[in-house]
C-alpha cells in the first residue's frame, strides 16, 4: 500500500487500461452501463493521484528531510544542519560538529541510489537510509580544495513525538562499501 501512495504510475497506468477497455466496449457495443463504468474508472484513477499527492509517507518525509540537510551543508550553513540531529541523541551532534566544520562545501549531492527503510514498530519509530553523496569540497585549512569526493552513507533516523524524522546517528565509508553491503545482504539470504 505505501508503494501505491509513494508513485502514482501505477494508478495511472490501472485507470488507463481500465478506461480503454471499458471505452471500447462501450463504443462496440453501446451499452450505457459501460460509459458509466469508464465515467467511474476515470474519477477513480484522478482520485487515486489525489491522494498520492496529498498523503506524505514516511519514506517521503525522510527523502525531504536528507535533501533538506544536504542543501543546508551545501550552504555551510552547518548550525541549521545540527538542528535535524534527534535530539536525545546528542553523540550526533558532537559528532557532526566535529566533522562539518572543517570543510567548506561548495556542492552535495544525493546519488540516486537512496533506499531507506522504515520500522514502524519499533519504539520510537527507526529508519535507516543508504545512499552515495558526492561533495565537491576545500579544507578550510587549504589542505583540500575543490576535489570530488564520492561515499557511502549510512544514516540511522528515529521519529520525534512532534512526528519529526531526526538523526541518530550517521557514518561514511569509501563508495565501495555500498557494494560490501549489497554483498553481506545477499549472502545472509
Amino acid at each position: 500500500m505505501t508503494s501505491l501512495l509513494e508513485n502514482p504510475l501505477p494508478a495511472i497506468l490501472i485507470g488507463v487500461l481500465t478506461t480503454a477497455i471499458l471505452g471500447s466496449g462501450w463504443l462496440k457495443t453501446g451499452r450505457q452501463w459501460l460509459l458509466y463504468l469508464m465515467i467511474a474508472a476515470i474519477l477513480l484513477t484522478v482520485g487515486a493521484v489525489f491522494l498520492e499527492r496529498m498523503v506524505i509517507t514516511d519514506r517521503e518525509q525522510i527523502t525531504a528531510t536528507l535533501h533538506e540537510i544536504a542543501d543546508l551543508v551545501e550552504r555551510n550553513e552547518i548550525d541549521a544542519a545540527l538542528e535535524y540531529a534527534h535530539s536525545g541523541w546528542l553523540e550526533v551532534r558532537s559528532q557532526a560538529t566535529a566533522e562539518l566544520p572543517r570543510y567548506e562545501f561548495l556542492e552535495v549531492s544525493i546519488g540516486r541510489n537512496l533506499e531507506i527503510e522504515v520500522f514502524p514498530k519499533h519504539i520510537p519509530p527507526k529508519a535507516t537510509a543508504e545512499f552515495t553523496v558526492v561533495v565537491v569540497l576545500g579544507a578550510k585549512d587549504h589542505s583540500v580544495s575543490g576535489g570530488r569526493i564520492p561515499r557511502f552513507v549510512e544514516v540511522t533516523f528515529l521519529k520525534e513525538e512532534s512526528g519529526e524524522w531526526r538523526v541518530s546517528d550517521y557514518e561514511h565509508f569509501p563508495p565501495n562499501a555500498a557494494f560490501q553491503v549489497e554483498d553481506a545482504r545477499r549472502r545472509s539470504r
